[in-house]
């Protein structure tokens, strides 16, 4: 028990982003460019080509974005979630996503991702729209810029909602494009259609998506000026 609080206090020190991002880099580079340990799933299920392919080539560059903060942050502070909630990190990428977890008071050992890449002993290979864990086996999951990758944003949403337990948080983010600049897009795998044709572009596409699941609305965002790129970011517990 003393260790896991001495743990718990030194993560804090990654909640300077220097310091998360020199850990990052160390890690990064053991597990990458020395072990060379870069691994993909073989089932692209709902994922188009050039979304794959994008997104390949991303984890080879080392670019880590602290986006995932915006759903964070607010996640950390939810009276639902303490250090021993457990969180699934959907389409992590990086371990970034789950150093800042643990930096924002989630126990190290609670904390796990899942993206079709991985080179993390942390990130479980698998696909969002058929994930390998338990029903109800999360109290949390984040889904950070990854749902508009799915052709098929609905299954991706079932299964999301199968995973985590009844009364857990699901926390989404999504870039949002402007209007001029949609139509350029509309074939790449940044704005896609679900099977019903819904866009998402805000957060009331997003929780369309759950409909009569949703349950408690504890934090959402949309971006306030249509004609800049911006963010729909939504956190909510769910119901079954």
């Amino acid at each position: 028990m003393a260790n896991d609080r001495l743990v718990l206090r030194l993560t804090r020190f990654m909640r300077v982003k220097p310091i998360c991002n020199l850990v990052f880099w160390l890690r990064f580079l053991y597990y990458v460019r020395i072990k060379r340990n870069i691994r993909s799933y073989d089932d692209k299920q709902g994922t188009d080509d050039k979304g794959f392919n994008h997104n390949l080539r991303g984890i080879t560059h080392g670019k880590p974005s602290d986006r995932i903060l915006k759903l964070i942050l607010p996640l950390s502070v939810i009276d639902r979630m303490n250090e021993d909630s457990t969180v699934l990190a959907i389409g992590c990428r990086y371990e970034t996503d789950l150093l800042y977890l643990t930096a924002y008071g989630f126990r190290p050992k609670n904390v796990r991702g899942l993206d079709l890449f991985s080179y993390s002993p942390w990130v479980d290979l698998g696909n969002m729209h058929a994930m390998p864990y338990p029903d109800s086996s999360w109290d949390a999951a984040l889904m950070g810029w990854v749902l508009t990758y799915s052709t098929d944003p609905a299954i991706a949403a079932k299964e999301v909602m199968r995973v985590v337990k009844s009364g857990g948080l699901i926390a989404i983010g999504i870039t949002v494009i402007p209007t001029k600049q949609r139509d350029e897009l509309a074939k790449g795998s940044r704005i896609v259609t679900s099977a019903s044709g819904l866009k998402i572009l805000n957060v009331g596409d997003i929780l369309e998506l759950f409909d009569k699941h949703v349950e408690t609305v504890y934090f959402r965002h949309d971006r306030t000026d249509q004609s800049k790129q911006g963010h729909s970011l939504v956190i909510f517990s769910v119901k079954k």
